[in-house]
C-alpha cells in the first residue's frame, strides 16, 4: 500500500480545518446510533474533565479533496451532532459560537444523500422536524441525538461546556487515508480480521469485495466491479433501513442464504461455499444483486402493512417462519388471488396454534424453497395445501394425536383456567378488539408501535388491597381471558391494584371498543368474567376456524 499515508495524532478540530469533503459513501449504513450510544459518547467527553481524549481510529478513501469515511462515520456524524447541540445551547447564554459554526457546521461534512436535508437543517439551521414527518429511521434518529444533546447540554454550567467543547474539539484520532477503492476492502477486511465488532451482513460484505480484488488480475476491472457493488450495497441498506422493526438485516440475511444457497448466513458458510466455486467474482457480484432483491421484497412486505392480513402476521409473532414464506411470495410477485389471501390466514392460524404449545420443529422453509425452485414442479396451490395441511394438523403426525393440534385453540379457551400469558392473550384481545371496531365502522388497529404499546391489565386485580378472594374464584376466574383487557404500558400503571368501582372510572378514559362492555357494568364478578370470557371464546373459534379457508 506505497499510497497510503497515515497520521497518528490528529485532532477532529485539524481534521475539519484540513479537509475540504468529507462525505460517506452511499454503500455505508446510515446513522444508526440511538440513546445508548450518545449517552456513553457524552458519559466519556465528561469523564475526561479537560484531559487528552482519544476518539479511535478513522479510516477514508481519498479521492482527490475528498475524504470518503470506511470506517468512524458514526463517532464523526454525532461529534457534528453535538457540536451543533452545543452551539445551540451556547447561543441561548448569549455567547459568539462563530468559531465552531465555521469549522463544523458547514458543508465540509454531508452525511447520506437521503438524510442529507434533515442533517443541514438540524446542525446548522437547529431546526427540528418532527419526528413524524421524517422519511427513514436514521433522519429520526438524527432528531433523537440532537434532542438528547441539547437536553443534558442545557443542564450544564458554561465552565462544563466550554471544557466538554475542549474536550471534543481536540480529540485524538488515528486517520488512515487509502488511495483507491480496492485498497479500502483490503484494509477494511483487515480490521475485521482482527476482531473488530461488525454485523454479520457488514462482515460477509467486507470479506466478499476485497475477494474481489484477490480474484483479480486486472485493478481497474477490480475497481470497476467494487464500485458497482458499492451501488448495489447503497441500495441494500435503504431497503433495510426501510423495514426496521419488521424486519431485522439477520432475518434478511439468513433467509436470503437459505433460501437461494442453501447455508446459513454466516461468514463461515459463506467462505466455504465460496471455495467451491471456480468463478468467484461472478458469484460474489450475484450474492449482493440478489440480496438487493429480495430486501427489497421485504421492502414491498412492509409498504402493504397497512392490509390487514399482513400486518396481523407481524402482530402474532414468528412462532414459525412465516417471513420466509413471505419473502418468497413476494420475490415472485404472486400476491394476490385467493391462494395469496388464503395462505396469508393459515400462517396467521398456525403461528397462534404454535404458541398455545412447546412445538420446534418448522417445515415452512421447506414449502418456500421449493416453491422457489424453478426446476420444482411446485406452485402457489402446492404451497397453500402443503400449508393448510400443516395449519390443521401439525408438523409432524403425532401431533394430532387424539385430534389435539387441530383442536388445540378451542380446547385452550374452553378448558384452560389461566389464559394471563402476554405472549398470547394479547394478540387475541386485539384481534377481538378489532372486530367490534370493525362492526362499529370505526377502521381496525393496524399500527406495530401502537400494538407494542399496549400490555395485559385484569378487570378485577390479581391482588387486591381490600378483597380476599377464594380459592374457587382464583383458580377459576381471576386469571380467564374474560378477565383480561388491553391496556397502554402509562395507564396500566395507574390502575394497580384497584378494585374494580376505582378502576370503571379509569376505564372511562380509554378509547377501545372493548372497554364499553366493561363500563356498562356496576360489578366485575364471576358471572361478567364469564359473560365476557364466553363472547371472547365464540369469536376465537370464527376467527381461527380454517375450513373456511378450503
Amino acid at each position: 500500500m506505497n499510497e497510503t499515508q497515515n497520521k497518528t495524532a490528529e485532532s477532529i478540530q485539524q481534521l475539519f480545518k484540513n479537509s475540504e469533503n468529507v462525505r460517506i459513501p452511499a454503500y455505508q449504513r446510515a446513522f444508526s446510533w440511538g440513546d445508548k450510544q450518545c449517552s456513553q459518547f457524552l458519559e466519556d467527553l465528561i469523564e475526561q474533565k479537560g484531559k487528552k481524549y482519544y476518539l479511535g481510529q478513522i479510516l477514508f478513501e481519498k479521492d482527490g479533496n475528498t475524504l470518503f469515511i470506511i470506517d468512524g462515520q458514526q463517532r464523526l456524524t454525532t461529534t457534528i451532532l453535538f457540536l451543533s447541540a452545543l452551539a445551540k445551547i451556547k447561543i441561548l447564554k448569549g455567547e459568539n459560537v462563530e468559531q465552531i459554526r465555521q469549522t463544523y457546521l458547514t458543508d465540509v461534512f454531508k452525511t447520506i444523500d437521503d438524510d442529507q436535508v434533515i442533517f443541514k437543517k438540524v446542525t446548522q439551521k437547529h431546526l427540528i422536524s418532527a419526528i413524524d414527518d421524517t422519511e427513514t429511521i436514521s433522519q429520526k434518529r438524527i432528531i433523537e441525538a440532537f434532542n438528547f444533546f441539547e437536553t443534558e447540554l442545557s443542564k450544564l454550567e458554561k465552565e462544563n461546556l466550554d471544557l466538554i467543547q475542549q474536550t471534543l474539539e481536540n480529540a485524538v484520532i488515528s486517520t488512515f487515508y487509502i488511495s483507491n477503492k480496492v485498497e479500502a476492502t483490503q484494509v477494511f477486511e483487515y480490521q475485521n480480521n482482527r476482531g473488530k465488532e461488525l454485523s454479520r451482513f457488514e462482515v460477509i460484505k467486507a470479506y466478499l469485495m476485497h475477494q474481489i480484488y484477490i480474484q483479480s488480475s486486472d485493478n481497474n476491472q477490480a475497481n470497476n466491479d467494487i464500485a458497482e457493488i458499492q451501488s448495489i450495497i447503497s441500495k441494500t441498506y435503504r431497503y433495510i433501513e426501510a423495514v426496521e422493526g419488521y424486519f431485522t438485516e439477520n432475518e434478511l440475511l439468513d433467509n436470503y442464504c437459505n433460501l437461494f444457497f442453501n447455508i446459513g448466513g454466516n461468514i463461515e458458510a459463506i467462505k466455504e461455499k465460496l471455495n467451491k466455486l471456480e468463478n468467484k467474482s461472478q458469484w460474489i457480484k450475484l450474492f449482493f444483486e440478489n440480496f438487493v432483491e429480495l430486501t427489497h421484497s421485504a421492502k414491498s412486505i412492509v409498504s402493504n402493512k397497512n392490509q390487514s392480513n399482513i400486518t396481523n402476521l407481524f402482530f402474532v409473532g414468528n412462532e414459525a417462519n412465516w417471513k420466509l414464506v413471505l419473502l418468497t411470495l413476494f420475490y415472485k410477485g404472486e400476491v394476490s388471488g385467493d391462494s395469496f389471501k388464503k395462505i396469508l390466514k393459515l400462517l396467521e392460524v398456525l403461528c397462534f396454534k404454535l404458541k398455545l404449545g412447546d412445538y420446534r420443529t418448522d417445515y415452512l422453509p421447506n414449502f418456500a424453497k421449493r416453491y422457489f425452485n424453478p426446476k420444482d414442479i411446485y406452485n402457489i396451490d402446492n404451497l397453500y395445501q402443503d400449508i393448510k395441511s400443516v395449519t390443521e394438523t401439525g408438523f409432524k403426525w403425532y401431533w394430532n394425536d387424539g385430534e389435539r393440534f387441530r383442536n388445540i385453540i378451542p380446547n385452550y379457551f374452553d378448558n384452560e383456567k389461566w389464559h394471563y400469558n402476554r405472549n398470547t392473550i394479547k394478540f387475541v384481545l386485539w384481534q377481538y378488539e378489532n372486530s367490534l371496531r370493525i362492526k362499529n365502522r370505526s377502521g381496525a388497529l393496524l399500527d406495530k408501535d401502537l400494538y407494542n404499546s399496549y400490555t395485559i391489565e385484569h378487570i378485577t386485580p390479581q391482588n387486591p388491597a381490600d378483597i380476599e378472594y377464594t380459592e374457587e374464584f382464583r383458580k377459576n376466574f381471576l386469571q380467564l381471558a374474560g378477565n383480561l383487557a388491553l391496556l397502554t404500558q402509562s395507564q396500566n400503571s395507574k390502575f394497580g391494584n384497584k378494585s374494580f368501582e376505582k378502576k370503571s372510572e379509569l376505564f372511562q378514559d380509554t378509547a377501545l371498543s372493548s372497554y364499553t362492555e366493561i363500563r356498562e357494568k356496576t360489578q366485575w364478578t364471576e358471572t361478567e368474567i364469564t359473560e365476557r370470557h364466553n363472547r371472547i371464546s365464540e369469536f376465537v373459534k370464527t376467527y381461527f376456524k380454517i375450513e373456511n379457508e378450503q
